[in-house]
């Protein structure tokens, strides 16, 4: 996995949970010391991912 940290811009590639569609991006605010990432939707509302979650969900954005 690419290396990630606060600020870092992420497009979500693979359905999540039906709430935000393909191609929604969103900025990771907080990686805690368990490794759960934390980010914010562009479009609002936040979402909490482990690794695993976001490697096969998202990729970084351009």
């Amino acid at each position: 996995m690419e290396k990630i940290s606060a600020g870092t811009k992420i497009r979500l590639v693979k359905d999540l949970d039906g709430k935000n569609p393909v191609g929604s991006t969103a900025t990771v605010v907080y990686i805690d010391e368990f490794g759960q990432i934390f980010a914010d939707w562009t479009e609002g509302g936040q979402v909490r991912l482990s690794k695993e979650l976001f490697a096969k969900c998202f990729e970084i954005a351009a």
